[in-house]
């Protein structure tokens, strides 16, 4: 990891920054048993809790906030840092991944009150978000939102619902996307959500990908919002959502490439112990070597784009095809790598305890969010090959 930053981002202001930032999560990572990654995929709410705390404590939510709001500085690389470096030991925190996606519309276009009352609280772990988007008509295609937020006196009414929500009943805000116009498709507006605002009903739904981290379908019946929780202008919610999505590529990036090493270094410990016929390791077969020496090639490989998109990011230069390609390549790097694991692991694969199967679910999940693998090829063969816009 310090070759390449130094490679990199030897030239950035922020150097030595970021030289602290590599020995701080290095730290950290000492501080827990090499096998807690699976108990926290697994679910171990106390795991999930100190590790939390660790990071908090650490300050290292307060990078890339400005050092007047309490924050550490520095820019897009900080988050990623830690992002990759963690989630290679299985210590990512979603909770703490969507927390930073949702301070960034906040940090850009809040006024310095909302930043003071929702953003600062978040560095120290007071205060955490989650991000109300989707909805059972609108995942790919946002302007399809039909969730509706109506002015009525000096406040905005909230009704709708939004669905497949990451902890929405353990954060304290939603970063919300509702329709202010009903006429104009691209009508929409961000907001500030108080989640235990009356008339907000949420139902928890049958799913487990990232360990403690569970998804609800929200319901909104007549919810009341003061009228400081319109951030920024209102109608200009989907300009503030497509000037984060590099961010959040890239970000989700680090966390699949974290991932995919994670799954390489237990498979290679696994099968170097393994013996099947006359006494010789699995790991010595050609078979198992290959899967995951391109497993291996392929990470690094989608590693170096995710480096590149975020020196561009932080230079202010145009990241949208790094970012993209980046998401794309560490997303497919992952699920295979993971895929692998599982076959390599035989039947204990597919047991619980041993973590690997949670691990592909990590993996396999970020072809499909926060964009599908789909719509991310579309936008390589239209802005980067110069193909006809295909949807």
């Amino acid at each position: 990891m310090l070759e390449l930053i130094n490679s990199l981002f030897s030239d950035s202001e922020h150097h030595e920054l970021y030289m602290g930032v590599i020995e701080t999560v290095e730290g950290i990572i000492r501080e827990f048993p090499e096998d807690a990654w699976k108990r926290k995929m697994i679910g171990d709410p106390e795991l999930e809790r100190q590790v939390q705390e660790t990071v908090y404590g650490a300050g290292l939510m307060g990078l890339g906030i400005e050092e007047k709001f309490g924050g550490m500085g520095g820019g897009l690389l900080g988050p990623i840092l830690v992002t990759d470096m963690l989630a290679q030991h299985g210590l990512t925190s979603f909770a703490q991944v969507l927390t930073s996606f949702c301070r960034a519309p906040l940090l850009n276009h809040g006024s310095p009150a909302q930043i003071e009352r929702y953003a600062v609280p978040s560095i120290t772990g007071e205060k955490s978000f989650c991000i109300l988007a989707t909805e059972p008509d609108a995942g790919t295609n946002t302007f399809n939102i039909s969730t509706r937020a109506t002015r009525r006196g000096d406040k905005w009414i909230l009704n709708g619902q939004k669905t497949y929500i990451t902890k929405a009943a353990e954060s304290d805000y939603g970063f919300l996307i509702a329709r202010t116009d009903l006429e104009a498709q691209g009508a929409l507006s961000v907001f500030v959500l108080d989640m235990k605002s009356p008339g907000i009903e949420m139902q928890q739904m049958n799913i487990n990908i990232f360990g403690e981290d569970r998804q609800y379908t929200v319901f909104f019946d007549d919810v009341e919002m003061p009228a400081d929780a319109l951030v920024g202008e209102e109608g200009a919610g989907g300009k503030y959502m497509f000037a984060g999505l590099n961010a959040e590529r890239l970000i989700i990036s680090a966390m699949a490439v974290g991932t995919a090493d994670l799954a390489l270094r237990e498979t290679a410990r696994y099968v170097n112990e393994r013996t099947l016929f006359g006494g010789q390791p699995t790991g010595t077969y050609q078979a198992v070597q290959h899967p995951l020496a391109q497993g291996k090639a392929d990470t690094e490989a989608a590693r170096l784009l995710l480096y590149h998109g975020v020196k561009l990011f932080d230079e202010g230069r145009d990241a949208g095809m790094y970012s993209n390609m980046a998401k794309l390549q560490s997303a497919n790097a992952a699920t295979s790598v993971c895929d692998a694991a599982i076959q390599f692991h035989g039947g204990s694969g597919m047991d619980e305890d041993t973590g690997i199967l949670a691990l592909w679910r990590t993996a396999r999940v970020l072809k499909i969010a926060p964009i599908n693998n789909e719509m991310i090829l579309n936008y390589i063969a239209q802005h980067g090959i110069g193909l006809p816009r295909s949807y």
